[in-house]
């Protein structure tokens, strides 16, 4: 579903999210545990304003950086509505719908590429004054809703099944093929997915203070699991994975009591995302944060996602209340 696809309802009292295409989910028409096709929108904001392509925002991070955006992608599994009673009820992802299937969405949203005759895709975010094919901020799916039933939180996680991120990458099923969607998603030296990239060009370049020699354009946010001991080529021998030091994955639970029956959607904001980074300073390790234990960059980013992060726990953290939030769609 493409920018103008058709957006649903998400809300916390009688009608809790809105069925599209022929259910609803209303107390009066809605038998008890009926499956209600649902949309879920998303939006990639910076602070009050929507992410896009080939815009400078301005005043972000521990520095006030201008930055324009390279990348804006995440993959998203395990969704699931949460009912009062603490009941959680599937939401079982459409494997029909474009950029996700039955496990796995990839949110893309990235707005603009160029696409030549021949329909290849290049210069995505960068150049491009094309709409970008590839572009999703939209779950697609279904739910067994029960109209007695209070759904008061809307719950995911952010990144790959762990079965799915330690297997051929060449022949998965999209959104996880390399070549592919996948495209750009994936680092060969831990095998796996990159679960979020969140990547900028800073105005003014980066530096670091100790190395005058050093300079970069990028700072990248590469979220992924680290401290896998089966690699790429062991898995190729017929190895099974094992599980890794940090799986960094990010569990998002928003609640969805107080507001008004309409149109929402979940909002994540890479401005809170950074705010305790300094865009233009790199203190070592690659440029930005690349989930590499020991690196100076991301400690703060992993407190704001609520991620343990070497011997800091990080404990207390929300990332719903810093990085994701729902938020009124019109008012954005």
């Amino acid at each position: 579903m493409g920018k103008k696809g058709l957006y649903c309802f998400i809300a916390g009292s009688v009608v809790l999210l809105s069925g599209c295409g022929g259910s609803s989910s209303s107390s009066t028409e809605t038998a008890a545990d009926e499956l209600t096709e649902l949309t879920v929108p998303f939006k990639a904001m910076v602070g009050s304003d929507p992410m896009t392509c080939g815009q400078t925002f301005t005043g972000l991070g521990t520095n006030s950086a201008s930055v324009e955006f390279e990348d804006f992608r995440m993959f998203v599994s395990n969704v699931r509505l949460v009912t009062d009673q603490g009941e959680e009820i599937p939401f079982n992802l459409d494997p029909d719908a474009p950029g996700q299937n039955s496990q796995v969405a990839l949110l893309d949203f990235r707005d603009t590429a160029t696409v030549n005759e021949a329909g290849d895709t290049t210069d995505v975010c960068i150049s491009g004054t094309d709409d970008n094919p590839g572009f999703k901020d939209t779950l697609v799916g279904s739910a067994e809703l029960d109209p007695a039933k209070t759904i008061s939180h809307f719950e995911f996680t952010i990144g790959v099944p762990f079965e799915q991120n330690h297997a051929d990458q060449s022949s998965a099923e999209e959104p996880l093929r390399n070549p592919g969607l996948a495209s750009g998603m994936t680092w060969n030296w831990q095998n796996g997915y990159k679960f979020m990239a969140a990547d900028v060009i800073p105005v003014g370049g980066i530096t670091r203070p100790d190395d005058v020699e050093w300079s970069s354009t990028a700072w990248n946010l590469h979220l992924g699991s680290t401290g896998c001991e089966i690699g790429t080529s062991d898995l190729a021998d017929g190895v099974a994975p094992e599980p890794c030091a940090a799986d960094n994955r990010v569990e998002v639970s928003l609640p969805l009591g107080g507001f008004e029956p309409g149109a929402y959607a979940i909002a994540i904001d890479y401005a809170a995302l950074i705010s305790g980074s300094n865009l233009n300073q790199d203190g070592g390790g690659a440029p930005g944060c690349m989930s590499f234990t020991g690196d100076p960059e991301c400690p703060a980013v992993f407190k704001n996602l609520a991620l343990p992060f070497g011997e800091e726990q990080n404990v207390g953290g929300n990332p719903n209340a810093v990085v994701f939030s729902i938020v009124e769609r019109q008012a954005l």
